[in-house]
């Protein structure tokens, strides 16, 4: 399904002194999504810019959409020297390509450093048309619902439960690509955010895939799990149970028993076995909507903010800690 994201860069406010002459900064931002940039004017001397800028556009299918963040990166201008990264912020497109769901995000979003941490903030806007498209060989899940909680949400009835659902990406380590370079702690810890957030978006993608072939809508218990320590590289799993799910009338609906295609349950079993490993997305600045991706902690040795959906959800990501996870 061809379709257009658009990209406004509004403001920024309370960003670093990156010029200790004047005490100010001279900001501008890159825009970046697949392999295409689009750059606002440098807004001079001051840490609260107001840059304003037109609508950057880009023209996307919606698998892409899916597998890729929208990468924004707010840089210091200086003349005669390289520019200075003053941080970036990643945001989930996945949660805008839901019948259902909402054309915009917009808001306020932290501005992260993997060295110095949050540096300011930035106001975005972004926006998704995406065109009908029945080409049966497109590789995209655009459409199915992912929900954390190991119950059906409240707002829900389960028609038909389909069973487990589970998919496996392995990609090699950036971290250890870098063994026969000069490399900087930034460039290393943004290769690998970068990575580990494709890495979600792709799984997420292929579970979707696997969902719609069982003629389900939603995955309900979705859960991913990073393996930063093994001797493939990074490893991601995802499991969940594909369902068929139906959205209430109103809220005074009782939820009917669901009918599986082995037998009738009087009940909604969620088929999902235990799990043993630490829950996971990755993190960086990207966002939650209702069960999107990046909604649980999972362990990743370079710490970052992961924004999915409403700037007000911050999920702060343990460092190397396995645990089992905890429903939402």
């Amino acid at each position: 399904m061809p379709g257009k994201l658009k990209v406004k860069i509004v403001a920024g406010r309370h960003l670093p002194v990156m010029d200790r002459a004047s005490d100010l900064t001279d900001a501008f931002v890159e825009v970046k999504f697949g392999n295409t940039t689009f750059k606002t004017d440098v807004y001079l001397k001051s840490l609260n810019p107001q840059w304003n800028s037109e609508w950057f556009k880009f023209e996307v299918d919606d698998e892409d959409l899916q597998d890729e963040p929208l990468q924004i990166t707010v840089l210091d201008h200086d003349t005669y020297s390289a520019n200075d990264a003053i941080g970036k912020v990643y945001i989930d497109i996945d949660p805008l390509l839901y019948s259902e769901a909402a054309t915009v995000i917009s808001g306020w979003f932290p501005i992260y450093d993997t060295i110095h941490g949050i540096r300011g903030e930035i106001n975005v806007v972004v926006k998704v048309d995406l065109f009908n498209d029945l080409n049966r060989f497109r590789q995209s899940s655009c459409g199915v619902k992912f929900f954390c909680t190991t119950s059906i949400p409240k707002c829900y009835r389960a028609v038909i439960i389909h069973g487990f659902v589970e998919e496996l990406v392995v990609n090699e380590d950036p971290e250890y690509q870098w063994i026969d370079r000069i490399r900087t702690p930034r460039a290393s810890n943004e290769a690998r955010q970068r990575l580990i957030s494709l890495m979600s978006g792709e799984l997420q993608r292929k579970i979707g895939l696997k969902v719609l072939e069982m003629r389900g809508n939603a995955v309900v218990g979705y859960l991913q799990c990073f393996d930063l320590e093994g001797e493939s590289g990074l490893v991601v799993r995802a499991i969940g149970t594909a369902c068929t799910l139906d959205k209430l009338s109103s809220p005074a609906a009782l939820l009917p028993a669901c009918n599986s295609p082995s037998r009738e349950m009087k009940e909604s079993p969620l088929v999902h076995p235990p799990s043993h490993g630490c829950r996971s997305t990755h993190n960086s600045p990207i966002h939650t909507a209702t069960g999107s991706r990046l909604t649980q902690n999972f362990s990743v040795s370079v710490p970052t903010l992961i924004y999915t959906g409403f700037p007000s959800m911050k999920i702060p990501i343990p460092i190397l800690t396995h645990q089992d996870p905890q429903p939402l």
